[in-house]
């Protein structure tokens, strides 16, 4: 299992590098606010689109091939990334990347294949643990790495050691880690008939609570879309920030606080209060953190904005883990596959929205109109969290 751990935390360092930064490639290449958040959007519609062909390629053909598979795209995306000339190299880049990020998805299959059902929640803390670990570290070494002064940042360096980090884990899986899926299961996949997404989600529709999650998962992605990506243009739009290094420890300040939310907080606050308590709590507090950053970008206060991010995260690892869990508690365990993977797919296109939206409500409607609409959303989704409450409280 150390292996796969290893794995995981290379190719997710190497992906958060390029969060921060990815907006300043299309903006050196003289492209606005609009075509980077569209650069960046491309990343989630490509995931959107393949990720369901992965997870079948997995189940039909193991889990080893595909994680090679995804892993040489990551490293051409990376490649495509440091020697970009012009726009449409980035956007190509990261629509490549997108489609062949089937690479957490195979890992959390091939944790269950290799754990049994009293180890599952151990090993899955483990995928839990390395997404910690690769964005906290990564987008702060990202923006370190990219420099002091927004003009002149060093952005090749960033994509060069993304593609060396997810190199080297390509090397790992092919040289270290064995396959996991059983050659008669494999044969089992290949028999199964196959249930589209817009099947499944007809399917599950009609069952209680399906649809408020489904909308929930969507509206939290859209909102968190649109003001995450546009994050590195707004702190420097906003004089809070010189240059990409100023992003650093705004960064880790906040991935620090929701990896202590998530790995040791969540699960005494959810004994304490429950699952639908925290749900509510975080969509408010998400809700304040978008008016808390709008404040700190409006007096140009770096401390401020510190403080707002935090509060973005603890509100982010509460939504984000009370919706897992609750969702996870609405099929029986022959559909739950099918479940979270409607889910999943309707978080990427919230995310994917988000993202595409943000640019362009950033250029013509002004650089905090992202967090008004965002702070709008999360009142919505708060309306549907006291819905799940009530509607839990009545069953």
């Amino acid at each position: 299992m150390l292996i796969i751990f290893l794995v995981i935390v290379l190719d997710l360092v190497g992906f958060g590098i390029m969060v921060p930064i990815l907006a300043y490639y299309v903006v050196q290449l003289g492209g606005g606010p609009e075509l980077a958040t569209l650069c960046m959007s491309l990343y989630s519609l490509g995931m959107l689109v393949a990720t369901p062909v992965m997870g079948r390629l997995s189940d039909i053909h193991g889990r080893k091939p595909v994680l090679v598979l995804s892993m040489v795209g990551a490293i051409i995306g990376y490649l495509m990334l440091g020697f970009a000339e012009s726009i449409w190299v980035i956007a190509l880049s990261r629509l490549l990347a997108g489609s062949m990020a089937g690479n957490i998805s195979a890992a959390q299959a091939y944790i269950a294949d290799i754990t049994s059902p009293a180890d599952r929640a151990k090993g899955m803390g483990m995928i839990g643990a390395a997404f910690g670990i690769g964005f906290i570290l990564g987008p702060a070494l990202g923006s370190w790495l990219a420099g002091d002064d927004f003009a002149t940042a060093n952005l090749v360096t960033p994509a060069l050691l993304s593609a060396a980090l997810a190199t080297l884990a390509l090397l790992t899986v092919i040289f270290r880690l064995p396959e996991s899926l059983h050659p008669t299961h494999r044969a089992a996949a290949r028999e199964a008939p196959r249930v589209g997404r817009i099947r499944a989600l007809g399917m599950l529709w009609s069952r209680n609570l399906v649809p408020q999650f489904l909308i929930g998962v969507l509206f939290y992605n859209l909102g968190a879309g649109l003001v995450e990506a546009i994050y590195p243009l707004w702190v420097r739009d906003t004089g809070i920030a010189a240059g990409p290094r100023d992003l650093t420890p705004l960064l880790l300040a906040g991935g620090l606080v929701m990896a202590v939310v998530q790995g040791g907080l969540i699960g005494p606050l959810a004994r304490r209060f429950g699952e639908r308590c925290l749900f509510q709590w975080g969509a408010l507090l998400f809700t304040l953190a978008m008016l808390a950053t709008i404040a700190a970008g409006t007096k140009s206060n770096y401390y401020a904005a510190m403080a707002a991010i935090a509060l973005q995260s603890i509100a982010s690892a509460l939504v984000l883990t009370s919706m897992q869990s609750l969702v996870s508690q609405l099929a029986e365990p022959q559909e739950r596959g099918m479940l979270l993977g409607v889910y999943a797919s309707a978080g990427t296109l919230g995310r994917a929205a988000g993202t595409l939206l943000t640019g362009l409500l950033f250029a013509q409607l002004g650089i905090h109109s992202p967090y008004w609409i965002a702070a709008g959303v999360m009142l919505l989704l708060l309306v549907i969290a006291r819905d799940v409450a009530s509607r839990s409280r009545a069953v």
